[in-house]
């Protein structure tokens, strides 16, 4: 496991607790980790065909997302996104248009770094009769989106709570 890329202490009902950070290098794609995104090709040369967007490019390789099929998936499935079609002035087309639009930019943004898969550990950290201070039981989610926002005190909170149950 590699170095955390951020940490932090709290201190809860008398009890010390180190928070860290990792990326989470196990996680792949989010195309695929997870379902209900549209077709994204693997690394090719070929030329970007109609109905795709470039999703990323490395030297003369490229991933395309294939736009057009998105957007049948997402009629299809219904899918929506921000802002969400709640007083119906959206066509179903124009709001699958939208949501596979949504899925690309995401996807996008996973490509380009703007975010990554992380994992968040807690740790008690106790201390012994002469006043050293060790780490005890940890408890961990990974896969975790990196900007969760505030799912992350959500996830930080049911893991000292994990922690507190097996004390």
């Amino acid at each position: 496991m590699s170095a955390p890329y951020k940490t932090e202490t709290r201190e809860i009902d008398g009890k010390e607790y180190r928070i860290d950070f990792f990326q989470d290098e196990d996680m792949g794609p989010p195309w695929k980790e997870h379902d209900g995104h549209g077709p994204v090709t693997d690394w090719t040369t070929r030329d970007k065909h109609p109905g795709e967007l470039i999703l990323n490019k490395d030297s003369g390789s490229r991933r395309y997302y294939n736009f057009a099929e998105a957007c049948k998936i997402a009629l299809r499935d219904g899918w929506d996104s921000k802002p969400y079609n709640t007083d119906g002035s959206q066509t179903p087309r124009q709001q699958a248009a939208k949501a596979a639009l949504a899925d690309f930019e995401r996807l996008l943004a996973w490509c380009i770094d703007a975010w990554h898969w992380c994992g968040v550990v807690v740790t008690e950290r106790r201390t012994d009769s002469d006043g050293y201070s060790y780490d005890g039981p940890s408890e961990s989610l990974w896969g975790i989106e990196s900007d969760a926002g505030e799912y992350f005190e959500t996830v930080i909170g049911e893991l000292i709570a994990e922690l507190k149950a097996g004390a």
